[in-house]
């Protein structure tokens, strides 16, 4: 019995011992692999602080072409659309009624001008006869008063010729402004009046145009708190960016002129009004547009990629650092503002820690790491962005 258990067991043990002196060494873990990862060191450093807001563009000056005399339009001067000077004539009105009065009043003047030369000479021989008593005192008296009520008959009857002559200007519309007329609002041959209510033309100056900036009342105050505590600084820079809906910057420039005192009680906005040089004519009022406004810095603030970024399982920002041992460590993170491919970190780094920005997945526990310095795409300045 004893010996055909050895003989069964026999096999197995040889193949036992020919594993055991096979001399097969066992494949190192993953962890023992170095993997290269690219860090960048947290630095300190001042950063613009960009806000991107909403704004709306007013023409610089806006005329609405109404007649200043009633008639018939006889003629339109210009085309529609087109650019137009200040005196230009728009509209010649029918002023055959005011070329009439006109003449009448010439005739008035020249018949009143008649009168006073004539009581004036009265009043002269009147003026010999007096002494010698030839006529009574109350007779020239009454001559000079007749001469003196010719005289202001005269003043009147210019005053209503030159009247007249400006109504017979009038019936030539001229534009009070340079600028882009638009459409025509009433056609040859239409009545108007003084007192219409409907323009006929518009003409708009939009060399320059306002760009009105909404912001909440909210944002607004949290800015100046931040700039008055010093945790912003007022931007020497103050440039302004009128971008279209797409994103891309018109090429105008512009300043801010003021913040609004009142505060829209429907939105709880306030206006901040800029003034853009529009020599293209590409801003065109009542355009929708976004602003990016440069008013403040952060002078310490710490910045780094987008891609170094990493987010836990609950969403939680969160940034891979490497310490003094070589060794990986998670750290929570608080974000502030994004802009040009940079994150603000306002909390959970320290300036001259190591953060990795590539190779994140690659990583494992106790894994040894290749460092290389992380390279940047291209060079850019600093700057965050805060988009209501």
């Amino acid at each position: 019995m004893y010996k055909q258990l050895f003989y069964f067991l026999s096999p197995l043990l040889g193949l036992a011992v020919l594993s055991g002196c096979s001399g097969e060494q066992e494949p190192e873990t993953p962890a023992a692999v170095a993997v290269q990862v690219s860090v960048t060191t947290a630095q300190v450093q001042p950063v613009n602080f960009i806000e991107n807001l909403p704004a709306r563009v007013q023409a610089y000056r806006i005329a609405e072409i109404r007649p200043q005399v009633g008639g018939i339009i006889e003629k339109v001067l210009f085309t529609q659309g087109s650019e137009v000077n200040a005196g230009q004539a728009l509209f010649k009105i029918n002023a055959e009624i005011f070329q009439a009065d006109v003449n009448s009043y010439k005739a008035n003047v020249t018949k009143a001008e008649a009168e006073v030369k004539r009581l004036k000479s009265q009043l002269a021989r009147y003026a010999e006869l007096l002494p010698s008593h030839a006529i009574s005192r109350q007779d020239y008296q009454n001559t000079e008063a007749q001469y003196q009520q010719a005289v202001a008959e005269v003043a009147q009857m210019r005053a209503n010729l030159t009247r007249q002559n400006l109504n017979l200007q009038y019936a030539t519309v001229r534009a009070p402004i340079s600028g882009r007329i638009g459409k025509l609002l009433v056609t040859e041959g239409a009545l108007v009046n003084s007192n219409d209510s409907n323009a006929m033309a518009i003409v708009q100056q939009i060399d320059q145009v306002y760009v009105d900036v909404k912001q909440s009342i909210a944002e607004y105050e949290q800015l100046q708190d931040s700039l008055n505590r010093g945790e912003l600084q007022q931007s020497a820079l103050s440039a302004v960016e009128i971008l279209n809906q797409q994103g891309v910057a018109y090429p105008v420039t512009g300043k801010i002129l003021f913040s609004d005192t009142n505060v829209d009680p429907d939105t709880g906005d306030v206006t901040i009004r800029i003034l853009v040089n529009n020599p293209q004519r590409k801003l065109l009022p009542g355009m929708y547009v976004r602003v990016r406004l440069n008013r403040a810095a952060l002078p310490n603030a710490i910045v780094v990629p987008e891609q170094a970024v990493q987010r836990d399982l609950s969403g939680k920002p969160q940034l891979i650092l490497v310490n003094q041992q070589q060794k990986v460590e998670t750290r929570s993170i608080q974000l502030g503002q994004f802009y040009q491919g940079n994150y603000v970190i306002l909390s959970g780094l320290n300036a001259g820690e190591q953060v990795v920005v590539e190779g994140h997945e690659r990583i494992i526990p106790d894994q040894k790491l290749k460092i290389v310095a992380w390279k940047a795409p291209a060079a850019k300045v600093a700057v965050v962005e805060t988009t209501p």
